[in-house]
């Protein structure tokens, strides 16, 4: 009996104890959301972290940054003398800082016992000047700013920030603003009058590894092409194949960060980089690497070019309509002979085909820290499926991929059949010193036979040697593809996800993506051009735009020439 009690004891006192303990987490972390409600805590806005570029000399140039500005009020019970404070206060704040005229306010002050907001977003010197008035009729209520030093630079990259008045916090919108929001954005602090309950957290700055004066640069090349070329948009990348990072991206149109709100064309606030496009012939190195791949066919493999080609009752030409004969692949490749892709996707077949698609990543979002909005657009390619699907695919009209898949499909020919993730940021710097550094990644090995490579790379050399030639660089070996693709014509938004359009426009996108110098390459260039006038195609415009980066870089970095033969040719002695 007297353990039968003993035991309804201790079970009324684990009860008990139980019941407290949830009332304590409700006070303290349920309640928690509500402390400003139940004991009128006013917040403390945190600052938001800044977004900095740099050079090759690690010095820092800012993009984003963010700072406090007070808003002053007056508060008419606490004055020894309204007329007399406010002058005192008048004399250091600006005058197109104050909401009125000085008579006005004093009057009103001298009429009402509520604060009256006196002046807006003061600075932070202003603000120490009034404190050491010691005036306990004045406070000051802070607001967080962000501004954009650099207005237009990388604003499709970076994004912007709204105000969210029930978090109490800048938030991110677009680019890296919304995908590193987190830790940009701070933790915010609470006080109660002037007693501190919690101080707020600075959220952490972004170190990007964009290069200013290489950014500088690509901006200057683009808009200077985009008007040579009477072009309606563009777009330049630049990418270290060592590491993955992100030297330079330039894009246009673009906007002032500082002004978006003055934007009425929302489509100006998705980067091209986020979204597909039909990219043309810069795709018919995959599947021929392919080919080589499986042991299908050589460079050395000879087909019949007729100039057409008819699948499905739909005719196929090269870009200039013309047939050449008895050709090998390799000159089909250098030349960007449609005959000898289609040529390519017949003999790897269906399924080796999306294999290809497949081992190269194109069918996959693109490995960055960035917001990639779409899936990379394959969707008539099955097996079996119709012969034409695959012929036009294999030199990239009817599939679409970002940018970025292009670049990381080429990293494979230019980095040992290897593909590296694409980075943004470089390091992570944080308020109490810590720092998050960026390191290269790993996305895949070994995707291509070294002998696969191989034979790729003399190609994409002599398409540069022999097409390209606008975008050689004498004393350096230059590897890369042409693309000009015609713009299709879409339904709608719902016809878009299965592929299926009206039909081509007359206007092309040109690309040019290239790496150097072949030996080693050191970096990556993608560079398109959206609707150049009528007549121009890829060699004429991306290439030479590719030309104009490339010396640059060989300039900016000092790398050293690895056909120095060519350069010492050109000397007079």
């Amino acid at each position: 009996m007297k353990k039968s009690i003993f035991a309804i004891l201790l079970f009324l006192i684990f009860i008990l104890f139980a019941s407290v303990t949830v009332k304590l987490y409700q006070l303290q972390i349920v309640e928690a959301d509500k402390i400003e409600i139940n004991y009128k805590f006013e917040r403390i806005l945190p600052l938001r972290g800044n977004i900095y570029l740099k050079d090759k000399d690690n010095n820092l140039y800012p993009l984003a940054l963010s700072f406090y500005t007070y808003n002053l009020y007056f508060y008419p019970p606490k004055a020894k003398n309204i007329e007399e404070e406010i002058n005192k206060a008048f004399s250091i704040i600006s005058k197109e800082k104050a909401i009125k005229d000085l008579n006005f306010l004093i009057e009103s002050a001298k009429q009402s016992s509520q604060s009256i907001l006196l002046a807006k977003e003061i600075g932070e010197k202003e603000k120490e000047k009034l404190e050491t008035l010691k005036l306990d009729s004045i406070f000051f209520e802070e607001e967080v700013k962000r501004t954009y030093p650099q207005k237009n630079v990388l604003s499709t990259i970076i994004g912007f920030v709204r105000f969210n008045p029930d978090s109490g916090l800048l938030e991110g919108q677009y680019g890296l603003e919304k995908y590193y929001d987190e830790i940009l954005r701070g933790e915010i602090g609470y006080r109660k009058d002037i007693n501190i309950f919690k101080n707020p957290r600075k959220g952490g700055d972004l170190i990007l590894n964009i290069d200013y004066y290489v950014q500088k640069k690509l901006e200057q090349i683009l808009k200077n092409k985009i008007e040579e070329y009477s072009a309606q948009g563009g777009l330049i990348i630049v990418v270290d194949n060592k590491t993955g990072n992100i030297l330079g991206l330039a894009e246009y149109p673009n906007y002032d960060l500082n002004e978006f709100n003055k934007i009425s064309d929302y489509s100006l606030f998705i980067s091209r980089i986020s979204k597909n496009y039909e990219p043309g012939s810069v795709m018919k190195p995959f599947f021929y690497a392919g080919a080589f791949e499986e042991n299908l066919a050589t460079p050395e493999t000879k087909y019949e070019d007729k100039g057409f080609v008819v699948l499905n009752n739909k005719r196929i030409e090269n870009f200039d309509g013309k047939g050449r004969g008895v050709v090998d692949l390799k000159t089909a490749l250098e030349q960007s002979l449609n005959t000898g892709s289609v040529y390519i996707s017949q003999i790897l077949g269906k399924a080796r085909f999306l294999k290809y698609v497949d081992k190269f990543r194109l069918n996959k979002k693109a490995e960055i820290d960035f917001n990639i909005l779409e899936e990379p657009n394959f969707y008539n390619l099955k097996n079996p499926g119709r012969e034409i699907n695959f012929g036009t695919a294999s030199y990239g009209q009817g599939v679409a991929v970002s940018p970025l898949n292009l670049i990381q499909g080429f990293m494979v020919f230019a980095n040992k059949g290897t593909i590296l993730k694409l980075n943004f940021v470089k390091q992570i710097e944080y308020p109490d010193g810590s720092k998050d550094v960026v390191s290269p990644q790993i996305i895949e090995k070994r995707i291509l036979k070294f002998e696969t490579i191989q034979k790729i790379l003399p190609i994409l050399e002599g398409v540069v040697e022999n097409q390209a030639k606008k975008a050689k660089i004498k004393g350096y070996s230059v590897g890369g593809k042409t693309g000009s693709a015609l713009i299709p014509i879409f339904m709608s938004d719902a016809k878009r996800k299965t592929n299926d359009n009206l039909g081509y426009t007359d206007d092309v996108i040109t690309t040019f993506i290239g790496f150097f110098p072949v030996s080693d390459p050191r970096f990556i260039v993608l560079v398109r051009l959206d609707k150049p006038a009528k007549g121009y195609l890829s060699f004429g415009t991306a290439a030479p735009t590719f030309k104009l980066v490339a010396d640059f870089l060989i300039s900016y970095y000092n790398l050293d020439p690895d056909k120095p033969y060519e350069v010492l040719s050109s000397i007079k002695f």
